[in-house]
């Protein structure tokens, strides 16, 4: 016989996240950015509805497998459009895995983290998404924080830095 019990502590955490996965979906389905996404993508707002988004113990602060939008869940405690600026990112990976879908060959490997073409697309849109709900100011911070974690300098930098903010006005 197989029981299955719960503290109320987790149904809380577990309605929580699904109340909070609620939220984004019902957010992804009415952002302007999302939207350009699958515009700019050649897919319907469908996609929006369908993309699979969850939480989980991950390493990174988000990744997309096969199409599947995982957050780590520990930006369940962030703000609202701080998690919604990884979705918009993750969203940008997860057309692009459907895409692609059978083709393995991919430039991933060979080039660093943010001069690989489907990093930049991503990021582009996250910074746009950013600056939108944040200010540009905040978009800016960012892209700033993001490059020093990546340890860009000097004219790599700065060039960089003009490339992710070119969605921004």
């Amino acid at each position: 016989m197989i029981v299955i019990t719960s503290s109320k502590k987790d149904k809380n955490k577990l309605f929580d996240e699904i109340e909070l996965l609620s939220k984004v979906r019902k957010a992804l389905l009415n952002d302007k950015v999302a939207k350009k996404i699958c515009r700019e993508k050649d897919v319907g707002n469908w996609f929006l509805e369908g993309v699979p988004i969850s939480f989980d113990r991950i390493k990174p602060s988000a990744k997309t497998v096969d199409s599947k939008i995982i957050l780590n869940e520990k930006l369940a405690e962030k703000s609202f459009e701080i998690i919604m600026r990884y979705v918009i990112h993750e969203l940008t990976h997860a057309i692009q895995h459907a895409d692609k879908y059978g083709n393995k060959k991919q430039d991933k490997r060979n080039k660093e983290y943010l001069d690989r073409g489907s990093e930049i697309e991503a990021f582009q849109y996250q910074v746009e998404f950013d600056s939108n709900k944040r200010g540009k100011e905040k978009a800016e911070e960012y892209v700033e924080e993001l490059l020093e974690y990546h340890d860009l300098s000097g004219d790599d930098k700065a060039d960089k830095r003009v490339e992710l903010l070119s969605g921004v006005s």
